[in-house]
């Protein structure tokens, strides 16, 4: 991308993704007990939702509009099973919800036991209807459980049919050990395993332990501050990890295919800073605090914020927003396609592209 102006953006279509008419974002813990030194997507101060507060939303939920038929619901957090009441909310959703197509999904660490992993979903396999899908999406994180306990829960997970992807990141200042357990994991989960580059802003500045040996060389640390340095290493020393990459996230970047962690790892997202977004009328998010939101943007940025009481199900999925681009494209995205929405972006004059982000 040697040029800093983007006349297309967009999205290559895969299946990997369910469709739906509205994807519900349900943050019942905003902890976390890895407590990761490169994440700050939680806050260890904050509640968990009570039981009182689960009713609440689900009595919330039940009033949403007969068209949506096709729900996606997002379990997030922090880490959503150090919630008591995680089981309790998904057994309810496929009881209200038992002539809806559902995709259930949660990310997570999988730090929970695996008594407690092989329960639930034994108990959800009894009570959702064949038109229900549980996904257990996960990350590994290195230093935080065993790898083999680990990889232990994906078997559960594979064998209740709810297995899916798991998100490894890279740490590079413990390099031997990173490349060790990612090539155990793969071995064994080859089409499940998908890369995600640990990036630190302004690394250079930071002083980091482990670094200080690569900050020399002037191709890693590139001109976003050492930034995207692990993307660039790990692709220089592994290029065969390319396979790793997450198949769904292919973007269309002026003709040219950039998957989700090359548009990261070389900025390409820094170059615009607003989409236009399907937020407004497709995702709606309740978070620990019982906040509402159409995306974790807005709370980033104290914006567009609804108390759960306050909310109207019929008036608030109304219309698209623009989105701010910078933290959406850092953390998850959802981009929804429409050729006749694709205007000029440069760094200086902020264009809209269609999104659509939980």
């Amino acid at each position: 991308m040697g040029s800093t102006k983007i006349n297309s953006f967009k999205l290559i279509p895969t299946g990997h993704w369910p469709a739906y008419d509205l994807k519900i974002t349900l943050k019942p813990c905003f902890k976390c007990n890895h407590n990761c030194w490169f994440c700050d997507e939680y806050d260890n101060t904050t509640r968990v939702w009570t039981r009182d507060q689960c009713d609440q939303v689900l009595c919330k939920l039940s009033e949403l509009p007969t068209d949506k038929a096709k729900l996606f619901f997002y379990f997030y957090g922090g880490e959503p099973t150090l919630s008591r009441e995680w089981e309790y909310l998904q057994y309810k959703l496929v009881e209200m919800f038992p002539e809806r197509e559902l995709y259930i999904q949660t990310q997570t660490n999988l730090s929970l036991n695996s008594d407690r992993l092989e329960r639930f979903l034994i108990n959800i396999n009894k009570l959702k209807k064949r038109k229900h899908v549980v996904d257990i999406c996960s990350s590994y994180h290195l230093n935080k459980q065993h790898v083999d306990d680990f990889i232990s829960k994906l078997h559960i997970c594979k064998q209740y049919g709810s297995l899916g992807l798991c998100f490894f990141s890279t740490e590079l200042p413990v390099r031997e050990q990173c490349i060790s357990e990612f090539n155990k994991l793969t071995s064994q989960f080859s089409d499940k395993i998908k890369l995600r580059f640990t990036e630190t802003a302004n690394l250079v500045e930071k002083n980091l332990p482990g670094y200080r040996e690569y900050l020399d060389d002037a191709y890693l640390v590139g001109d976003d501050k050492g930034k995207s340095l692990e993307y660039r290493y790990w692709l220089r020393e592994k290029p065969e990890w390319r396979q790793y990459f997450e198949p769904g996230w292919n973007f269309n970047v002026d003709g040219e295919v950039y998957n989700f962690s090359e548009v990261s790892g070389k900025n390409i997202h820094m170059k615009f800073k607003y989409m236009k977004c399907e937020c407004g009328s497709k995702n709606i998010v309740i978070d620990h605090n019982l906040r509402v939101y159409h995306c974790n943007d807005d709370f980033y940025n104290k914006i567009n914020i609804t108390k759960l009481s306050d909310l109207d199900m019929n008036t608030y999925l109304r219309k698209d927003v623009r989105c701010l681009i910078p933290r959406a494209m850092m953390v998850w995205i959802f981009i929804n396609i429409d050729e006749s929405v694709c205007l000029h972006i440069d760094t200086q004059s902020p264009g809209i592209v269609p999104a659509c982000y939980f």
